[in-house]
């Protein structure tokens, strides 16, 4: 039994190092992305992935399946990127840019089904800065998000004029009743054009904002 045990973890794992496929991933270093143009980076553990910066593009090699920490620097200024190769060697990247002197607007959750699931609050998020901003009226209600996301792995591109939720932070695919797993993570969004309703009548807002959100792990009560 032993020695079939031993035989079949031999087998696996020359199957994962069969499988294993160097990934080169490769980044924009710039402002929208990182909140800094990174200078030189630290690498926490260099076993699991190459990376150096070339212009103005950030390179990462896979090496071995696991997570390790990069951190980009420029001057005094930190940016950070959680990374996870995965046993193919595919390459998921969770980026936390350097917040500094940046307006991070706060996302809470909130109540559905009663007490028993909590939702990511984007749009109450959303129509709380525009409010602020003088973007919208009081009492809007957005019906429309048309945007890139710059942090896909936390939430994806709109579809169809609606948020759409990202990955686990391993990359793993994210389910609606998973949702408390964005919490404490960072997404910056490129909204193209935002439609919201005030008094009955649709009002189209065709202006390019580059917002960033913050999930908090609070669950609000609205």
């Amino acid at each position: 039994m032993l020695k079939n045990l031993l035989q079949e973890r031999i087998i696996h794992k020359e199957n994962t190092l069969a499988y294993f496929s160097h990934q080169l991933v490769e980044l924009s270093n710039d402002v929208d992305v990182l909140g800094i143009q990174a200078t030189t980076l630290q690498i926490q553990d260099q076993s699991i992935v190459a990376s150096y910066i070339v212009d103005d593009k950030i390179y990462l090699k896979s090496l071995r399946s696991g997570e390790t920490i990069i951190t980009l620097i420029n001057q005094k200024n930190k940016a950070f990127i959680k990374l996870t190769v995965l046993n193919s060697g595919g390459i998921v990247t969770e980026i936390t840019p350097c917040l500094k002197n940046k307006k991070i607007v706060p996302v809470y959750f909130k109540r559905i089904l009663g007490a028993t699931a909590v939702a990511v609050d984007l749009k109450g998020a959303l129509i709380d800065y525009l409010i602020s901003e003088e973007k919208i009226y009081e009492d809007s209600l957005i019906e429309e998000v048309h945007y890139q996301s710059l942090h896909p792995n936390v939430i994806s591109h709109s579809v169809n004029g609606r948020f759409i939720l990202g990955c686990h932070a391993n990359g793993l695919p994210l389910t609606n009743s998973q949702e408390y797993a964005l919490a404490n993570r960072v997404a910056t969004l490129k909204f193209s054009k935002i439609a919201y309703r005030h008094n009955g009548v649709k009002i189209t807002l065709e202006e390019e904002l580059l917002i960033t959100f913050m999930i908090t792990d609070e669950v609000k009560d609205i």
